[in-house]
């Protein structure tokens, strides 16, 4: 399966949006997003992987994992803080797309800082 940066995005603004420390977002809650169980778990056990993301996953015995995402880590709030705003996200994906760049967490972070940085001149 590819990464697949918009439902990343989705999946981190969804936990930021979890209203207590005791919630969580589970893979199948994504469903609602038009994101099936296993891309959202998927893209929950990379966030995870990448320490973005506090949660677990765990295998199932029949179809996909099951993976609850907690909270947001710091790096998670920053990477999500530089693309929350649609405009930036639209504008990260176009600039990359432009340069012929894949997108890659350093790709995004650096697009953003520099859309920020036009934005605030």
């Amino acid at each position: 399966m590819k990464r697949n940066w918009d439902v990343i995005r989705k999946i981190l603004l969804k936990v930021e949006a979890l209203p207590t420390e005791d919630s969580s977002l589970n893979s199948s809650d994504m469903n609602s997003e038009g994101i099936d169980s296993e891309t959202g778990a998927y893209h929950m056990r990379l966030l995870i992987e990448a320490g973005m993301v506090k949660g677990v996953c765990n295998n199932a015995i029949m179809g996909p994992a099951i993976c609850n995402a907690k909270s947001l880590t710091w790096s998670g709030h920053e990477f999500l803080d530089g693309i929350k705003r649609e405009t930036v996200w639209n504008k990260v994906k176009e600039t990359a797309r432009e340069k012929g760049l894949d997108l890659s967490i350093d790709v995004i972070k650096a697009a953003a800082k520099a859309i920020v940085s036009q934005l605030l001149s």
